[in-house]
């Protein structure tokens, strides 16, 4: 199985170990190969917002060499792995930076057809409060992109970093590593059969018909009609 894990901080703290359970919770299933990348340092320039890549396609982003490795990386992995600990009741400022870059992938602009049939995963970690906001803004990308399965992690352990996380709670968190990774063994081995989520099913729709009007975007629309989008062709 191919991970690819996205890391919104550099720290091996209890994110990154929850990480490291899940891991070693798939290899008692199958091999684990994983490509992971560390924010900021993999991608450190925030987002400009500058339209770039809706309006002249991904590669004109000013960021692509470093973006581009990453979808690269995302797109062949069977499992992609968003996580990030909580700041400020969200996630990391360098994890929405990247998810930022990767807007022009969402359904409303150019879904890459990959990605609909890939399992996701969101990690999160706080000592206090913004689990559930944390969450939400990396499975609001995953779901976007069109990702096929959608599962969290996420944990209140009460301390500051790894070694002062209590020993019951360590145990929680391996148990739910162990009930993730059989989710996620199944879900990679089913993923042909497993129907696209509705919500998918529902938006891709809406998008196929405004992209039949699309006048204002000439490289998202063409996107649509090179994939036969516009006609009767499904990405899932």
């Amino acid at each position: 199985m191919n991970l690819t894990v996205i890391y919104g901080s550099a720290r091996h703290g209890s994110t990154w170990n929850a990480v490291r359970l899940f891991k070693e919770e798939i290899e008692k299933y199958e091999s684990c190969e994983a490509s992971e990348f560390y924010l900021p340092k993999d991608l450190p320039d925030f987002c400009r917002g500058c339209f770039t890549c809706f309006m002249k396609g991904e590669n004109a982003c000013p960021h692509a060499e470093d973006v581009q490795a990453m979808v690269r990386a995302v797109k062949a992995a069977d499992v992609v792995v968003l996580a990030s600990p909580v700041y400020a009741m969200d996630v990391t400022g360098a994890m929405k930076s990247f998810l930022d870059h990767l807007c022009y992938m969402w359904m409303s602009h150019r879904p890459d057809p990959a990605m609909f049939g890939k399992v996701g995963l969101a990690f999160c970690t706080t000592a206090g409060a913004g689990l559930n906001h944390t969450a939400k803004t990396m499975k609001n990308s995953l779901a976007f992109w069109g990702v096929k399965r959608i599962y969290l992690f996420k944990k209140a352990v009460s301390a500051m970093n790894w070694d002062e996380v209590s020993e019951k709670n360590k145990a929680k968190m391996q148990a739910q590593a162990a009930r993730l990774a059989a989710k996620t063994v199944r879900a990679v081995r089913n993923a042909d059969r497993m129907p696209a989520p509705l919500f998918t099913r529902f938006f891709f729709f809406i998008m196929r018909g405004m992209m039949k009007k699309n006048t204002w975007n000439e490289t998202d629309r063409r996107h649509w009609e090179q994939l036969g989008w516009l006609a009767d062709k499904k990405p899932y």
